[in-house]
């Protein structure tokens, strides 16, 4: 008999990881991350039991989707997302509030700490909550050493 009585909103179609508005392929994201920082009304609509995705592309308004390509937008998420702002005082480090602001200030300035060197010693110790304070859901030093390495 088909799926003629099946509700179409129940049709899985599993998404391989391309986002459904740009087609930029996407990495795999913990539902931690997106119930750490959906707003509440995007919260609501969370399928916790099914694979996320963050899409980095810097020109879709899609922070994050599931395989069924249900989207949540920049204007879901509780904070700034760094892949899609441009503003200097967007975090590029989440847990230890390194912005392209403050660390141009500390490269241009030579001040310590350093930022890297900042950040490495805060991992060392336990201190980061990447999975719940950056919306990539990962560590934010290869976001921090590729900015710094653009100043130069």
């Amino acid at each position: 008999m088909g799926d003629c009585c099946v509700n179409p909103s129940e049709l899985e179609i599993v998404n391989n990881g391309f986002c459904p508005s740009c087609k930029s392929k996407s990495r795999n994201i913990k539902v931690i991350t997106l119930k750490s920082l959906l707003k509440p009304s995007a919260l609501e609509t969370l399928n916790g039991q099914i694979t996320h995705y963050f899409c980095s592309s810097k020109d879709c308004d899609v922070v994050y989707f599931d395989i069924n390509n249900k989207k949540y937008h920049v204007t879901e998420i509780k904070v700034a997302v760094y892949q899609k702002e441009d503003s200097s005082t967007t975090p590029i480090c989440y847990c230890f509030d390194w912005t392209k602001e403050k660390i141009e200030k500390y490269i241009n300035q030579e001040l310590t700490p350093k930022p890297i060197e900042h950040i490495r010693e805060n991992v060392k110790e336990y201190r980061c909550g990447c999975e719940v304070n950056n919306p990539q859901g990962s560590c934010c030093l290869g976001n921090v050493t590729k900015y710094i390495k653009s100043l130069s």
